[in-house]
């Protein structure tokens, strides 16, 4: 009989538990990153320095397999123009995200477009999303 209360009453017993506050990681969304990812295109079409903003300080940028250090930093962007993204696909892993985006590049006039595509390696910081990696190419003159 005594070890049935026991039991019983060790069935009864709760237990206090903290929840947990979230993480960076568990309020991070594609969409977030695809936000990131776009306004950095545009930014860097537009010629815009608050673009440097959007990567961290130690940030790997490769263009058509060269190193770019200020804008353009993307593939086939020139100055005096803008840019459209065709699509994009962001996967979330954590503090870290990668996406696709292709793009295509028109100067003002209208008379020059090229099209580029641009795989972009992101990390959640303390700030937010940054940038620490991309890699642009655009098409091959004889892929056109």
């Amino acid at each position: 009989m005594l070890a049935a209360c026991a039991l019983v009453a060790g069935a009864c017993v709760t237990r206090t538990t903290t929840p947990q506050r979230a993480t960076p990681a568990t309020r991070a969304s594609p969409n977030r990153v695809e936000a990131l990812v776009r306004q950095a295109i545009a930014a860097d079409a537009a010629g815009d320095r608050t673009a440097d903003t959007l990567y961290t300080p130690d940030a790997v940028v490769v263009a058509n397999a060269r190193g770019r250090l200020a804008a353009p930093r993307f593939a086939g962007v020139g100055s005096d123009g803008h840019v459209a993204v065709a699509a994009a696909s962001v996967t979330l892993e954590g503090h870290f995200a990668w996406a696709t985006i292709d793009y295509r590049w028109m100067n003002a006039s209208g008379n020059q477009v090229e099209v580029g595509r641009a795989t972009f390696i992101c990390e959640e910081k303390a700030v937010g999303w940054r940038i620490v990696h991309v890699h642009s190419s655009q098409l091959l003159p004889w892929d056109r």
